[in-house]
């Protein structure tokens, strides 16, 4: 009998479940330190004779805030209550640089002592990185290459710096001339045209970069959208007064979407991640 209810207590008690934990007020969940790529079917498959979708109209934008040196902070809102912060920027004014950020736990917020230090008075996080935080394809930064070329669905084409600042595809890249760069996508623009096939059902916060093909560029956070949004967002003519995008690339997004700017005051002002990152992008008053 002794030995019959000694195995019903501990049935019983197998069975209890621990109490879980209460969070505490305040605290965010913790973000990892990889952030999630985009799956293949989010990839572009290029595709012939494929028709631009029609563009979602702007429901509002600022007028520009300005920076030092004088670029430019927008805000703007599509249709489709897609909210993007970007700064505009003329690259005969700046330098465009990759900044490395190699301590692996140093948080999302490092963004601003990074780009401070660089002497940068805008700046966004960079390309992909593994979970062993090494550069997800190649990154050369101040001339130091780390990471190797990778040519995928994904990685689709890059930021680069030579004498200028080029957005390019994998075909026209020459690594060897260049003395900053960045593997990164998918393309979302060519030619002004959004990209076809890209997919448009997973809305995250998405970080990308753009030109008019000459010397002036964009970069920053679009939040709430999905990749095809994007590029419907970016090619939609006259989305700034006088600038029309040419080309633009994803950059990497998710927890790792940050933006950092100083504005003409002097103010520094940052929209860090929750990630740690391994690099960002930077310009710097020439």
């Amino acid at each position: 009998m002794r030995r019959l209810t000694f195995i019903a207590a501990l049935a019983l008690t197998s069975c209890v479940q621990p109490p879980r934990a209460t969070p505490v007020a305040g605290e965010p969940d913790q973000a990892p330190l990889a952030p999630r790529y985009p799956s293949w079917d989010e990839i572009p498959t290029p595709i012939q004779n494929s028709a631009a979708l029609p563009s979602p109209p702007v429901a509002s934008a600022s007028a520009g805030q300005p920076l030092i040196g004088g670029a430019s902070l927008h805000h703007l809102t599509a249709a489709n209550n897609v909210e993007l912060q970007f700064v505009l920027f003329d690259s005969r004014s700046y330098a465009l640089q990759v900044i490395d950020q190699p301590e692996d736990w140093s948080g999302g917020g490092k963004i601003t002592e990074c780009l401070r230090k660089a002497g940068a008075i805008a700046g966004v996080n960079g390309g992909f990185f593994t979970p062993e935080f090494t550069p997800m394809g190649l990154m050369i930064a101040n001339g130091r290459k780390t990471g190797a070329w990778q040519q995928n669905k994904l990685l689709t084409g890059a930021v680069v710096v030579d004498a200028q600042p080029r957005l390019l595809w994998n075909t026209e890249v020459n690594r060897n001339s260049a003395h900053e760069l960045v593997q990164a996508g998918p393309r979302l623009v060519d030619a002004g045209r959004p990209v076809p096939n890209l997919e448009r059902s997973k809305h995250t916060t998405r970080t990308f970069i753009a030109t008019d093909g000459d010397h002036r560029w964009l970069f920053g956070i679009a939040r709430s959208t999905s990749l095809g949004e994007l590029a419907t967002i970016l090619a939609t003519p006259q989305l700034i007064p006088g600038f029309h995008v040419h080309r633009a690339l994803n950059l990497d997004g998710g927890h790792s979407s940050a933006l950092y700017y100083r504005t003409a005051d002097g103010h520094e002002h940052s929209a860090p991640g929750w990630s740690t990152v391994r690099n960002y992008l930077g310009i710097i008053p020439r």
